[in-house]
């Protein structure tokens, strides 16, 4: 059971079930809470937020066990999916990693099979559930997509060129994006333009700006997707020995490793800049507290990652620069729990 549940990866489960949660708590839940605050500097007020008489309705409007069924849509699926991509992967891994070999050695190939659609099937139904309860039907392509995704990719798209290193990024990118195409609607449908908020026996009108919520939801979407394409390629670059051998057209193995290198690069690159970009652009992060969380939690695990992937001769060492990639991107997901924070 221990092996089966490796198969898994449970790190990698843990870090897109916390990510939704910041998306719903640190993102939606941070985004109300700053308009109450700038509700009550608008008003002159040097009240807090503990005098302040809300709708006890007031936050995140999908219901909580919806949320948690959306969580555990998501986390089943992308279990199912690792579990299967173990499964096709027997043949590299024997030579990757040799000792890591779990499928077909502690955990039957069978099993592996049977547990993938469990999980795949226990997470559909979780969505489907989440859609109909919403009336957000249309969202049910999700899962499905989700699903037929990770099979393709693990059956074919992960032995072709570019297609392979994009899938995995646009179904990264997914996790957070999914959390607001349930919560703003939902948000929407319940404060409709404006929220009452009373202090003092005095009842004021809070105006909601959705776009805020969309703008940073997608901004951490995009973060999600280029800083995976870069791990996939790391991870390719990594594996190149056993991917070659199986026939793999990655980007290492078909265009070189100097260009696997320069592309991981010339991403870290471009997010780096977007982030100065967006930090002169958006008064919000004008401060000292986003300046510095953005300059020593994101951008240089980034950099490190960089200076490492131009460095790295041995597998090990390609490894240690996804390493500090994916700390980047933990940390990067991280700051939508100072979003309420900001001025």
């Amino acid at each position: 059971m221990r092996d089966f549940i490796r198969l898994t990866r449970p790190l990698n489960l843990l870090i897109m079930a916390g990510t939704m949660v910041l998306m719903r708590y640190g993102t939606i839940g941070g985004h109300l809470e700053r308009g109450l605050v700038q509700l009550l500097r608008e008003e002159g007020s040097n009240a807090t937020r503990a005098d302040l008489i809300l709708d006890p309705g007031f936050g995140p409007q999908l219901p909580l066990h919806l949320f948690i069924l959306l969580v555990l849509s998501t986390v089943l699926i992308a279990a199912g999916g690792n579990v299967i991509n173990d499964y096709f992967d027997t043949r590299i891994d024997r030579i990757n990693k040799p000792g890591e070999v779990i499928v077909g050695r502690t955990v039957k190939r069978r099993v592996a099979m049977m547990g993938h659609l469990l999980l795949s099937g226990a997470g559909f139904l979780c969505g489907a559930v989440v859609a109909w309860r919403t009336g957000l039907w249309h969202l049910l392509v999700i899962p499905a997509f989700a699903i037929a995704a990770l099979w393709t990719y693990s059956t074919t798209f992960k032995r072709q060129l570019i297609i392979g290193n994009g899938t995995v990024a646009l179904l990264t990118a997914l996790v957070p994006l999914t959390v607001g195409l349930y919560e703003i609607p939902a948000l929407r449908s319940s404060f409709a333009a404006h929220a009452v908020v009373g202090l003092h026996g005095e009842q004021f009108r809070m105006e909601l700006d959705y776009r805020a919520p969309w703008a940073w939801i997608l901004g951490f979407s995009a973060f999600a997707f280029i800083t995976s394409l870069v791990r996939e390629l790391q991870k390719d670059m990594a594996d190149v020995k056993g991917d070659e051998a199986n026939g793999c057209r990655t980007i290492p193995i078909v265009w070189g490793m100097r260009w696997a290198k320069g592309l991981a690069m010339l991403y870290i690159g471009a997010t780096i800049m977007a982030l100065l970009a967006l930090h002169m652009a958006v008064p919000a992060l004008n401060g000292q507290l986003p300046f510095w969380y953005m300059q020593l939690g994101i951008v240089v695990p980034l950099l490190l990652s960089a200076g490492f992937t131009y460095n790295a001769v041995l597998r090990e060492e390609h490894l240690r620069a996804g390493t500090l990639m994916k700390m980047s991107m933990v940390l990067g997901v991280l700051f939508a729990a100072l979003i309420r924070y900001l001025p």
